[in-house]
């Protein structure tokens, strides 16, 4: 793999992310690589699932907070999977995910991107999550898949 200093994993507890979190570990030791373990809080689609916003279309404080801190213990569990040996930093953004991704390696200069893919039934694991496709045909750096 030719100079490969940086990989970034984006994580969102599911075991998709975690078999990519492993892949990039062992890249990481074989290629003396840090690893930057990125979640994203996308606030509509949360919002949506736990059905509460304020009055006026605003999200309350306390469950802003909740919401971040689901996403640190998301971090916090991934950078604990990692090997000792392998220099990691944890970070959360909010955002649509598949855009906050391209941006985020571009932006810090990532050289992979190691991601899951999606893979819940017969017809799904055919057909690549909609987040890693668009990372896949839109990031100027390499990206591995892992199924």
């Amino acid at each position: 793999m030719p100079d490969c200093k940086a990989i970034l994993v984006p994580v969102d507890g599911s075991i998709n992310s975690e078999r990519a979190l492993s892949y990039a570990a062992y890249l990481a030791v074989q290629c003396s690589a840090s690893i930057g373990v990125l979640h994203i809080v996308n606030l509509s689609s949360a919002v949506a699932a736990i059905g509460h916003v304020g009055t006026g279309g605003y999200i309350p404080d306390r469950v802003l907070e909740d919401i971040q801190e689901a996403g640190r213990c998301i971090i916090d569990k991934a950078l604990k999977q990692l090997p000792v040996q392998v220099e990691a930093k944890g970070f959360l953004e909010i955002g649509s995910p598949k855009n906050t991704v391209v941006t985020f390696c571009a932006d810090k200069g990532y050289d992979l991107i190691v991601m899951g893919s999606r893979g819940l039934g017969a017809i799904e694991q055919l057909v690549l999550g909609s987040v890693s496709s668009y990372v896949l045909y839109h990031s100027a750096c390499p990206v591995m898949v892992v199924k």
